[in-house]
């Protein structure tokens, strides 16, 4: 795992990838085939908002990836580490979600899309999990009802469309190494200033208290001098805060 690494673009596209394989052998004419060319194809299924003219042209699929959280197992997510040069390797399970947006010009089409897209990915999830590397895909996905079109909607002409979500949930487990020294914390500079003590509240000024004792002896003490202002500053060139660079 790198710096420059966008794993969740490709979750999307396993998602994406699945649907457009799984809707090009449906029969031509049910308003549900998909076909690599835009002009040919019955259906639309992209991960963002439809490129065309106008979406009411054919229904389409949008995948939308959810949120995600990590999990936090084991004692620093840690996997293994190699006793020769102390490299690490870290893991971690993620759950996540996808969301199929079905849209179409009406209720019946676009329930069949979101129907035919969730049974298949219940049907067909080892396949998505052998070809993604996920985990529990499609155990329990949920069907929303028919609803008003979404953000995820391209540019309309005049009819409005009806939507069906299927929210399918997953599970992720990334990794990444620790191996050699970092570089992302450089420098540090921090000052810190005190001018003074400020007084508090004194419970003793407020109302009159009995002085401490031993014994039934009353006991001379004297306050504390009060410390000078001060300031000091500090200057870190060289920090082993972050000991390692993920790779």
């Amino acid at each position: 795992m790198g710096l420059d690494n966008d794993p969740m673009y490709h979750l999307t596209r396993v998602f994406v990838y699945f649907l457009q394989n799984l809707f090009r052998d449906f029969p031509e004419g049910c308003g549900m085939q998909w076909k690599p060319g835009q002009e040919t194809s019955e259906l639309t299924i992209s991960d963002e908002k439809p490129d065309l003219e106008a979406v009411e042209k054919r229904p389409h699929i949008i995948c939308v990836l959810g949120a995600s959280r990590f999990s936090g197992l084991g004692l620093d997510q840690m996997q293994s580490i190699r006793a020769s040069d102390g490299q690490r390797v870290h893991t971690d399970l993620i759950p996540m979600s996808i969301s199929y947006h079905c849209q179409a010009k009406t209720g019946m089409h676009a329930r069949r899309l979101a129907w035919n897209a969730a049974l298949w990915t219940v049907a067909l999830r080892r396949i998505i999990m052998r070809v993604g590397g996920l985990f529990q895909v499609g155990t329990t996905p949920m069907i929303s009802p028919e609803g008003p079109i979404t953000q995820f909607t391209g540019p309309k002409v005049e009819s409005e469309l009806i939507e069906v979500i299927v929210n399918v949930p997953f599970y992720w487990q990334p990794q990444w190494r620790i191996k050699r020294k970092s570089e992302v914390w450089r420098h540090m500079e921090m000052t810190m200033n005190v001018k003074s003590v400020e007084g508090l509240y004194s419970a003793g000024r407020a109302m009159k208290l009995r002085p401490p004792m031993v014994k039934g002896v009353p006991v001379r003490t004297a306050p504390l001098p009060t410390p000078p202002a001060t300031a000091f500053s500090q200057k870190v060139t060289v920090s082993s805060y972050f000991d390692d660079e993920e790779e």
